[in-house]
């Protein structure tokens, strides 16, 4: 989260000074369970998830007090964007919440839902670079030889907003799996601005919708059967969808439940420069 010195500021009368922000979707749901607990105390907290870029951008025109964002100011993008420039000593970064992005999906045999969808790495940087575009490619039964994968077309749904999730994702694919990722690039029209990017490439055969809500919604709509996005876990609960295991270094498929999440965060490090 990027604050300014600003908030919260304790007014004569007692009271707090409302405070508003913008940002990140990933984080909304954690951001405004905080914004209730807080009005016990007289404190009010507006937040608009309009992206991790929206909020960014909007924190340096100075109409929020504070952005939540996935990733910290770009002051060299990869991609070609504008680059961000803060004034120094105008802002501050704060950690305020970790947790598991997840591959939602929609996928069903003969009417029964899938719940036990199985992806590697690889697998699913294929299905988001459209190197693998039906559901029962080899590549991906092999990843789940208990099931027979039906000869559905996969719809990979992305954020069309400026996303932290997005930078994240293909901030991961580039250093996993770079030469997929360049491929994908190049043929997008991105090329040669192949770095991590927060406005993810679309090309024939996508779908992009605006926030976490956006793409949770499309993929958990009962026209979308053969879609699948990335999300906030958060989100997939809420629509009670399932979201794939994804295969780890150690040889197991897990989901981003928060016992792994808190796992993983055991590894995590804080910049204390920033």
């Amino acid at each position: 989260m990027l604050g300014s010195g600003s908030i919260p500021s304790a007014v004569a009368e007692g009271g707090y000074k409302r405070i508003s922000g913008e940002g990140s979707t990933w984080a909304q749901a954690a951001l405004d369970a905080m914004r209730v607990n807080v009005r016990q105390f007289g404190v009010t907290v507006d937040y608009g998830g309009t992206g991790s870029s929206a909020g960014r951008k909007n924190f340096l025109n100075g109409t929020v007090d504070f952005a939540a964002s996935d990733i910290p100011f770009q002051f060299e993008p990869e991609d070609g964007s504008a680059p961000e420039n803060p004034a120094p000593g105008s802002y501050a970064y704060m950690p305020v919440v970790a947790g598991g992005t997840a591959f939602m999906y929609n996928l069903k045999i003969n009417g029964k839902r899938v719940t036990n969808l199985r992806l590697s790495g690889e697998n699913v940087t294929k299905i988001f670079t459209k190197a693998i575009t039906i559901w029962n490619d080899p590549a991906l039964q092999a990843d789940n030889p208990g099931i027979v994968l039906p000869a559905k077309p996969i719809t990979p749904v992305v954020r069309s907003d400026g996303s932290g999730s997005s930078a994240q994702f293909t901030k991961w694919m580039i250093a996993q799996y770079p030469a997929l990722w360049t491929k994908f690039c190049n043929e997008s029209g991105r090329a040669p601005k192949c770095g991590f990017t927060s406005y993810y490439p679309t090309v024939q055969g996508m779908i992009a919708q605006a926030g976490d809500l956006g793409v949770a919604g499309y993929v958990a709509a009962n026209y979308a059967e053969g879609a699948i996005g990335y999300v906030n876990y958060a989100y997939a609960l809420g629509n009670q969808f399932p979201v794939a295991k994804v295969l780890n270094a150690a040889g197991y498929y897990t989901e981003p439940t928060p016992e792994n999440v808190a796992v993983s965060l055991l590894k995590a490090q804080i910049n204390t420069d920033e």
